[in-house]
């Protein structure tokens, strides 16, 4: 009798591989078990395991496997590259990038770890260290779809959309069913503002995907943005029956119908999301938001647990803070009110100084000291030429609170008028003018044809959101810091500026959270000098600018509705409608601090609001006092 012996452990191992390979998963699982069985400290037994747990969700064994295995193949280039995966999906980037980057000491010239490090430093926001490491990778080896949507992504942070572009659509020429370059490429195209493009996009993901709810809930949010709401509404009642407790759809579909104006139906669906989770902060606070129906005190207990928790995001303490001090400012307690907000402002002060986010008055002094002694002649003596002739583009500017919402909302009351909200399409065309010209000092040097370029292109985004609209309104407040350059690109635009008292200005803008920009909002006197300056930018542009400007100022609004409204609508050149007039009924998408103000009738509680707090006000009114 022939006996015959059990295979080695390097046997099994091999075997394990070829039935991995072979998507034999149980199989595989089973003899690198039997391996590490008889002999624990297989490296490649280890490793493999690892990359088969991590294959099968389990994160967390597949780090301490691969973990364990590199201990014993220092100089193994794909263990630590495995081990970067893992760490990258359990959500330790750091740790993920640290592994990744000790293979560049034995292994520099290996494709796949400039790949995982461009990937890796994109996902944390670094697109200039991803798109270098996307770079060499390419230059050592064939093109890589992880490298493609990698430096898709880093180009779409940096907001260089064309190349970000070029980007997914070569990973879709590799794999047209891609999911993360279909995915990519649509998140680009909603930041391009071609919301239809982004929806053909995910609504491929969905083909492709059917049980993932994460991609309708994408769908909806961009068929929402392309203004069918109620097909927003349709899909995401999809993904509820699919998910019924998914606390992301809840929150999208509360959001959408508060966008809305539906904000009995938003409040019902925040608080189902509550009686899930009773901690998910942002429903909490999304809630607030809309409390004028009743803050309740449940709603106040929450708030001022998320405020005093030091282990909660600032970011969620600093808007539960917010969000009190409003409630008590409602109830007539306005000294526990401003309170609250004075500790929110310090609170969002630290954590944005700790990002490396401080407000500088001499940027903006000097800003401002530039447009006075040269730029606002060369912009009005040396850019003619420069523009599309488009009439289509309306630009509402002024301060942060100071009535633009509620104009853009009068506006897009009328048949013929599209409004997009707060965009930053001329900052970001800003941005690329001023660099691509960076070394040419007097604008009478620039490069014209390149400005006419980016005319056009945003030329066509605008025709892409208004369809048949005659009129497209972007409502981002401080493009009045940029009627020089909008003047020189759309000389046909109209511009609305709306004007409000510098108190009521300042106090609304310090009592308001802000997640980004508005860097001045947390000092009442930063504020205030921040809103002098800004003013007087706008008035040295609106001097000297060729476009058309129409001031509206917010308390003359308040008093005399009709009679501003028809100046506003003759100012666009368009027919009366009366529709325009009952502004708060306009079925459209609203995602601003004041979703809710326009929703209502016109009211004249907040003309004056300021004298509430005077007493607290002493920094502000000692700014607005002194000279530019």
């Amino acid at each position: 009798m022939v006996s015959v012996s059990a295979p080695d452990v390097d046997t099994l191992v091999v075997t394990g591989l070829q039935a991995h390979q072979s998507g034999k998963l149980e199989e595989a699982a089973a003899l690198y078990a039997e391996a590490l069985r008889r002999k624990p400290d297989h490296p490649d037994a280890l490793n493999l395991s690892g990359a088969l747990a991590f294959s099968r969700g389990d994160t967390n064994a597949a780090i301490r496997l691969i973990g364990k295995a590199i201990r014993f193949l220092p100089t193994h280039a794909d263990a630590h590259l495995n081990l970067a995966e893992a760490f990258g999906k359990a959500g330790r980037l750091a740790e993920a990038i640290a592994t990744a980057e000790k293979v560049l000491t034995f292994a520099p010239h290996y494709p796949d770890v400039h790949a995982r490090l461009a990937k890796l430093h994109s996902e944390t926001g670094a697109a200039e260290l991803a798109l270098a490491f996307a770079k060499v990778a390419l230059a050592l080896g064939p093109p890589d779809l992880e490298v493609l949507c990698a430096r898709g992504l880093a180009h779409t942070l940096l907001r260089q959309f064309n190349e970000a572009d070029a980007s997914y659509r070569q990973a879709l020429e590799l794999a047209p069913d891609d999911l993360r370059a279909i995915g990519g490429r649509a998140a680009l195209m909603s930041k391009m503002l071609l919301p239809r493009e982004a929806a053909a996009l995910y609504r491929r993901a969905v083909e492709l995907d059917p049980g993932n709810v994460d991609w309708l809930s994408k769908l909806a949010a961009a068929t929402e943005f392309d203004g069918d709401i109620d097909g927003a509404l349709a899909l995401l009642e999809r993904a509820l029956k699919m998910s019924p407790n998914n606390l992301e759809v809840l929150f999208r579909q509360a959001s959408c119908l508060r966008d809305l104006g539906d904000f009995e139906g938003a409040a019902e669906r925040f608080r189902r999301v509550l009686s899930i989770s009773p901690n998910y902060a942002p429903a909490v606070l999304a809630l607030a938001r809309i409390s004028k129906l009743d803050a309740g005190p449940d709603l106040r207990k929450h708030l001022g647990r998320f405020a005093a928790d030091p282990a909660q995001l600032a970011a969620i303490r600093v808007q539960a803070g917010f969000a009190l001090g409003e409630i008590l400012d409602r109830d007539g307690d306005t000294d526990a009110a401003f309170k609250r907000f004075a500790e929110a402002n310090a609170l969002h002060a630290r954590d944005r100084i700790k990002r490396g986010e401080r407000f500088d008055r001499a940027v903006l002094r000097d800003q401002a000291d530039l447009i006075e002694a040269r730029l606002a002649a060369e912009y009005a003596r040396d850019t003619a030429g420069w523009g599309n002739p488009t009439t289509a583009p309306v630009f509402v500017v002024g301060l942060p609170r100071s009535g633009t919402t509620l104009v853009e909302q009068i506006c897009a009351s009328h048949s013929q008028v599209v409004g997009v909200g707060e965009i930053d399409a001329i900052q970001t065309i800003a941005r690329d003018i001023a660099h691509a010209n960076k070394d040419v000092e007097r604008l009478a040097d620039w490069d014209s044809a390149d400005a006419r370029r980016h005319a056009d292109r945003h030329a066509e985004e605008l025709a892409t959101l208004g369809g048949e609209a005659l009129r497209v309104v972007d409502k981002t407040p401080l493009n009045l810091l940029r009627l020089g350059l909008i003047g020189a690109l759309f000389p046909n635009a109209h511009v609305i500026r709306c004007r409000r008292d510098l108190r009521d200005v300042v106090v609304s803008q310090y009592t308001m959270y802000f997640s980004e920009g508005n860097l001045f909002s947390t000092d009442q006197a930063d504020c205030a000098y921040a809103a002098k300056q800004i003013e007087r930018i706008g008035s040295l542009w609106q001097a000297t600018s060729r476009l058309k400007i129409l001031d509206v100022v917010y308390e003359d609004l308040v008093a005399d509705l009709e009679a501003n409204v028809r100046r506003i609508i003759d100012f666009l050149e368009l027919p009366w409608e009366p529709t325009c007039l009952d502004f708060q009924n306009t079925k459209r998408h609203v995602d601003t601090p004041s979703s809710w103000q326009v929703r209502q009738p016109i009211y004249s509680t907040s003309v004056g609001r300021w004298r509430r707090f005077e007493k607290h006000l002493g920094p502000m009114l000692a700014v607005l006092r002194e000279d530019v």
